[in-house]
């Protein structure tokens, strides 16, 4: 009877996963993972120095967090991923990504309501918002408390978090 339940044991220990990924991926690709360029928009009226300082300071926490990546600040357009600030328009988001066919339309663009919230969940929408650019879809539900990619509120951390790294791991 012993042996019969080792045996249970063990046939349950193997067909079970080890890990479980609660990353999604949305189809896009930066076209040189260690080359990845970001500019944030810094001359419009309707956003703080503080506000731009918590994009910008946000932004590199993917290369920290993720070795297959290296983020670099740029002053053109044309980059992997361009920040906007559209503080006078309320739509009911604090802020949307936007990939066209064109280089020059990836956009991540901030909203009135992004206003409102404090310096790391602002920081935590951006890094959001990156992930959308960098391939990452919203995470499953039942993981949100591993991704900052989740779909709706906040874990109040401005940075990857453990399968958001497994799902740029996995891409990159």
């Amino acid at each position: 009877m012993k042996k019969i339940g080792i045996l249970i044991l063990l046939v349950c220990f193997m067909i079970s996963p080890l890990s479980v990924n609660a990353y999604v991926l949305n189809g896009l690709r930066v076209p040189n993972p260690q080359s990845v360029t970001y500019s944030v928009e810094t001359n419009n009226a309707t956003a703080t120095y503080t506000e731009v300082d918590a994009v910008i300071s946000a932004i590199p926490s993917w290369q920290i967090h993720c070795p297959e990546l290296k983020i670099v600040r740029s002053n053109s357009n044309n980059a992997d991923m361009n920040f906007y600030f559209r503080l006078n328009q309320d739509n009911g988001m604090y802020s949307s990504a936007y990939a066209g066919t064109e280089p020059d339309k990836k956009e991540i663009t901030f909203y009135r309501p992004w206003k409102s919230l404090n310096i790391t969940k602002k920081q935590e929408v951006a890094v959001h918002e990156a992930g959308h650019m960098l391939g990452l879809d919203h995470c499953q539900a039942q993981y949100n408390s591993e991704a900052v990619m989740r779909a709706t509120g906040f874990n109040n951390v401005g940075c990857p978090l453990a399968d958001d790294k497994r799902g740029i791991a996995a891409l990159y």
